[in-house]
């Protein structure tokens, strides 16, 4: 199954690549009653259906290859000369093989003179511009070329739904070369399937061997004197020409001159499968299979079953104000839906519908709109948090069938959780005959309604109902008073620090110029590449498509070899604080109030994780001096306090319940440093003779090993060596066998169940534990054991949430929460309340769940962020 990072991508198909492999998987008896051959088109439906349903593709394009010759076929005429005619039962399905994609909702594209993996290498250059990741599935090797960071090839195998995903490192590790490197290795090889000839007795061990050696064709006839096999050198230099052919057969166009850009090509709207089209083509190929998988998959959206929310058009009944929905919904649950008008006339049209044939529908102000909020209690919504008003509602909603969706099927991209969707309902559809903005309240909120109709039982089903009742929903009038109170800002010490930043940017650039011996620009990878590696001479790390890498991994590895390189590390550092926080962040504040209002995400992390954007207040540096700087900031109004709470390695404790290590527990117990013990333990030493560096060390792996940290993932975190960092993975398991044990456990669990399951009752599925592909099952492995520890985590801290503003209201006070960041929640007090805030925040915090160790909880209070922290 797939990989989470693949979903939300644009999905390049070669349509020419993908059809022969589906014919030549499958055996050509498969046909209609009538006899026409169909194993093409079922074998590249199968593949179109698996990529959809467990990709979830953003984006979908089709290229094919043009017919008649193309620019190669100019260079060398015998360029894909040796392939066979076309077989007669595919050339009769190949016109229908558009059409088929058509019918998924795929766009084609074909350009003459060139070949399909030309016009995907481009579509994903522009989609890169503008960024957008991509995937190309393909079965042709030369497509591996331009696999980077933001574009990975997906090659089919040899069946029809095998597939195998080239990032990178994957690239490397097949093919002993990196990406760049394809277009030198196919050239030196050779390719029989396209018959580039390559050099002569030349053949994928050497070729890499070569690459490894040189980098690059050019490079290695430069130093052609260097290759100490005689014969090989010989063979080489009388091939240059062929070599140097080959290689530009072998290199794809990424500037094919399309009639159209990249949003013209795909929309803006996103991918849905449209199901009757699909369903409509695969009656006509007679593909009865199909047409119920089609059924099961197309029912799954939202985890709501399939057909639940069909049902007649409704009757509009009119009211002159919203007395009548008032009155429905004192009476009892109904629906509740609003819409702006925008035919130039003032306020909303507000809907209610309780199921039957009719929904009132009324105008309002938002006053009075607003008012009806005093019945949240009844009140069926999607997403309340985004509706007028909901932040004055005394209470949360009676059900949100945006939450339920999440909670449902919290894998699922966003697009496939709003309301149409759910509905199985084109956007913009409407259900009632009327005007404008009263005929999208009532088709809204009769949809709704329907939605939670279809909900209810699957949330019981599923044992999610009390994490939805008591957690999740309540959850959602908290998150909306956090996001309406905002947190206030010293917008002069921002200034201040913002001046000062500018300042040291300006002095490294400076700096950076004079080490590099000139001018040049700083932002652009490429530039910095040629200063590190052709003016300084560095030794190049890793090469990718567009030259020298420069990464942050890059330059970490060449920190001590110049002093350049620690200088163009501070002022990326300091580039990213100015253009992410320090710039943008006064712009944000209330000019009336000086207060941030950022937005928290209750529904995007399947783990059940919170987050926040505009700003993105996670990603501010926590052990950084500038990163401190910028958190003191954060201040308390006049005559208030900030009082903070920070849970103290919570996942750590978790993961020490969870799996009973006695030598955690006692080490929690004991009320001892975790690390330290594990280094002392790992080591074989007095806990007193461990130095920083073991304790960084046991830290790192501490964190990483619930997570299924490698051996090379901690020795780049720590910069040991890879074995070393393998021995001490292995000498940790060793110590703590029962970790080792619980997590084991977890993916037995979840490979058998198809799920996993947090300790609040929270559930992510997990398919790829059960997947032939042994990345995918790695990748399965990381998520189970991710999931039950983060998710409970995140559990933790929402429960905490909520008894926290319970607690404030009931007890008359004018505290609030006003942030929430990782495992820390913010207060701002009056400061005669500060006193009863500390141990009511950390009494909820703490009480949130009974663990055994308990939770810990540091408290403190202070003018602004950091000094609360102490």
């Amino acid at each position: 199954m797939a990989d989470p990072l693949l979903h939300d991508r644009l999905f390049l198909l070669d349509g020419s690549s993908l059809a022969f492999r589906a014919f030549f998987a499958l055996p050509e008896s498969i046909a209609t009653q009538a006899g026409a051959p169909t194993n093409a088109l079922f074998g590249l439906s199968q593949m179109l259906l698996k990529l959809i349903t467990e990709y979830r593709p953003s984006y979908l394009v089709c290229a094919w290859d043009a017919r008649g010759p193309t620019f190669r076929d100019e260079l060398y005429d015998q360029y894909k000369a040796q392939r066979p005619s076309m077989p007669e039962t595919l050339a009769a399905q190949w016109d229908l093989l558009p059409e088929l994609m058509e019918a998924f909702g795929v766009v084609n594209l074909v350009k003459p003179g060139y070949e399909a993996d030309d016009i995907l290498g481009t579509l994903a250059e522009e989609a890169r511009r503008q960024g957008v990741r991509s995937v190309v599935v393909t079965g042709d090797r030369d497509a591996m070329q331009i696999v980077d960071d933001d574009i990975w090839v997906m090659s089919t195998g040899r069946g029809v739904t095998d597939v195998r995903v080239y990032t990178p490192g994957a690239v490397l590790e097949r093919f002993g070369v990196t990406p760049a490197q394809i277009p030198d290795y196919i050239g030196l090889k050779g390719d029989s399937s396209d018959n580039i000839p390559g050099v002569p007795g030349i053949g994928e061990k050497t070729a890499a061997q070569l690459l490894q050696q040189f980098g690059s064709i050019d490079e290695m006839y430069r130093r052609l004197d260097e290759v100490k096999s005689e014969k090989r050198r010989a063979l080489l230099a009388e091939h240059e020409d062929v070599a140097r052919l080959s290689l530009r057969l072998a290199t794809m166009v990424c500037d094919v001159p399309l009639e159209h850009d990249l949003v013209e090509v795909v929309g803006r709207s996103g991918y849905r499968l449209p199901v009757e089209q699909v369903d409509a083509v695969f009656a006509r190929f007679e593909f009865r299979n199909l047409r119920r998988r089609l059924r099961e998959v197309s029912g799954d959206a939202g985890a709501v079953p399939p057909g639940a929310v069909n049902g007649a058009l409704v009757r509009l009944a009119q009211e002159r104000d919203v007395g009548p929905v008032a009155a429905l919904l004192e009476k009892d649950e109904a629906a509740l839906a609003f819409e702006a008008r925008d035919d130039g006339g003032e306020g909303l049209a507000v809907a209610a519908h309780a199921g039957g044939d009719v929904c009132l529908v009324a105008p309002a102000d938002a006053a009075r709109a607003g008012s009806l909020w005093l019945l949240a209690a009844h009140a069926v919504v999607h997403d309340a948090k985004a509706q007028p008003g909901f932040v004055h509602a005394p209470v949360g909603p009676a059900f949100d069938t945006a939450v339920a969706a999440y909670l449902l099927a919290p894998e699922r991209p966003e697009k496939e959780r709003t309301l149409f969707a759910l509905a199985g309902a084109d956007d913009g559809a409407r259900l009632v005959e009327g005007p404008a903005a009263e005929a999208a309240a009532a088709t809204r909120a009769t949809l709704t309604w329907r939605v939670a109709e279809a909900q209810r039982p699957r949330l019981v089903e599923l044992g999610l109902e009390r994490l939805f009742r008591e957690v999740e929903l309540p959850l959602v009038r908290v998150l909306a008073q956090m996001e309406a109170a905002g947190v206030k800002m010293d917008p002069y010490r921002l200034g201040e620090i913002t001046a000062r930043v500018r300042d040291r940017i300006d002095e490294l650039a400076d700096e950076v110029v004079r080490l590099a011996g000139g001018p040049f620009t700083l932002g652009s990878p490429q530039q910095l590449a040629d200063v590190l590696f052709n003016r300084l001479g560095l030794e190049p790390v890793r090469k990718g498509k567009t030259g020298y890498s420069t990464d942050a991994r890059v330059l970490r590895t060449l920190r001590d070899r110049h002093p350049i390189v620690p200088a163009i590390e501070e002022w990326r550092e300091l580039t990213k604080l100015l253009n992410t926080y320090l710039e943008p962040l006064p712009a944000r504040l209330d000019p009336a109030t000086g207060r941030l209002h950022t937005t928290f995400n209750q529904m995007v992390a399947s783990t059940g994780r919170l987050s926040s954007s505009n700003p993105n207040l996670q990603n501010i540096p926590v052990r950084t001096e500038l990163g401190a700087e910028i958190r003191a900031c954060f201040v308390a109004d006049e005559g208030h306090r900030l009082v903070v709470a920070d849970y103290s390695q919570i996942e750590l404790r978790l993961m020490a319940s969870l799996s009973g290590e006695p030598a955690l527990l006692a080490a929690y117990h004991r009320g001892e440093d975790v690390h330290r013990v594990t280094a002392a333990a790992v080591a074989g030493i007095p806990v007193g003779e461990v130095t920083r560096q073991q304790r960084e060390r046991a830290k790192a792996t501490n964190f990483g090993i619930m997570y299924g940290l490698s051996a090379y993932g901690l020795s780049e975190q720590v910069d040991i060596p890879v074995e070393e960092a393998r021995a001490f993975i292995e000498a940790y398991f060793a110590k703590y066998p029962k970790v080792k044990e619980f997590r084991e456990q977890v993916i037995a669990q979840a490979t058998q169940d198809g799920h996993v399951t947090t300790l609040f009752g929270r559930r992510r599925a997990v398919p790829e534990l059960r997947s032939s592909n042994y990345r995918d099952r790695s990748l399965g492995e990381r998520l189970a054991v991710n999931t039950i520890l983060q998710g409970t985590a995140a559990d933790i801290i929402k429960v905490a949430m909520v008894t926290v503003s319970r607690q404030l209201e009931r007890r008359g006070l004018a505290s609030r929460l006003v942030l929430q960041v990782h495992d820390e929640l913010v207060l701002e007090c009056p400061e005669d309340e500060v006193d009863v805030c500390l141990p009511l925040l950390r009494d909820a915090m703490t009480g949130a769940l009974d663990l055994d160790p308990p939770l810990e909880v540091e408290v403190g209070a202070g003018d602004d962020w950091v000094a609360a922290k102490g």
